[in-house]
C-alpha cells in the first residue's frame, strides 16, 4: 500500500525458525531488485541509533511466539524506482529467498484471513489466530491446501472466506 511521502508499506509475518537480519536484508534486496547497501534491517525493540534512516528500504522486525517467528514492517521509497511489487508478490519473493513461508493479510475484512506464500512460490489461504496472552502466541489454524513446512496444520476449505467473497 502507498503511504505518506510515496512509500510502499508492507506488513508481513515469517513462519518457522527465526531468520538472521543479514539473510533478511539480502532477501529484501532481491525482492525489490536493489543493492544490499540500500537495505537497513533492525530489531524494532533494539538500539535504533545505528540505523541508516536514509536507506531506500527500511525493515523493522519483531520476534513473535508460536507458529510465527517475526513480524516485519517494510518501507520502500518510491525513489528506488527499480521495482516496488504488490504485497503478495513481495511475500512470494521473500518466501522463496528465505526458504520459509510468509504470511500477509488478505483483502477481505476478516481479522484471521491471510495469504501464505510458500517457499516453492505458491500462495494458499491461511487462518491465523492470536492468543490473549501478553505477548500473544500465534497459531496457524488451517490452510486451504497442504504446505510441506506446515504438515501439522489442518487442511480446510475455509468457508468463512468464501462466504465473504460471495462464493457458496
Amino acid at each position: 500500500m502507498k503511504g505518506p511521502d510515496q512509500l510502499m508499506i508492507y506488513d508481513v509475518f515469517l513462519v518457522g525458525p527465526p531468520v538472521s537480519p543479514m539473510s533478511l536484508a539480502e532477501a529484501l534486496a532481491g525482492a525489490v531488485k536493489t543493492e544490499r547497501a540500500d537495505v537497513d534491517v533492525a530489531d524494532r525493540d533494539g538500539d535504533q541509533s545505528r540505523r541508516d534512516w536514509t536507506a531506500p528500504v527500511l525493515c523493522g522486525y519483531l520476534g513473535l511466539r508460536g507458529d510465527l517467528s517475526s513480524e516485519l514492517d517494510i518501507y520502500v521509497d518510491d525513489a528506488l524506482a527499480n521495482e516496488t511489487p504488490a504485497e503478495p508478490e513481495l511475500a512470494r519473493r521473500l518466501a522463496m529467498a528465505l526458504g520459509v513461508p510468509v504470511l500477509h493479510p488478505a483483502e477481505e475484512d476478516l481479522p484471521s484471513a491471510y495469504w501464505l506464500a510458500t517457499s516453492s512460490g505458491e500462495s494458499v489461504r491461511a487462518w491465523l489466530y492470536a492468543s490473549d496472552d501478553e505477548p500473544p502466541v500465534y497459531t496457524i489454524d488451517a490452510v486451504e491446501s497442504a504446505v510441506a513446512q506446515l504438515s501439522r496444520v489442518r487442511v480446510s476449505d475455509l468457508p468463512a472466506i468464501a462466504r465473504r467473497r460471495g462464493v457458496r
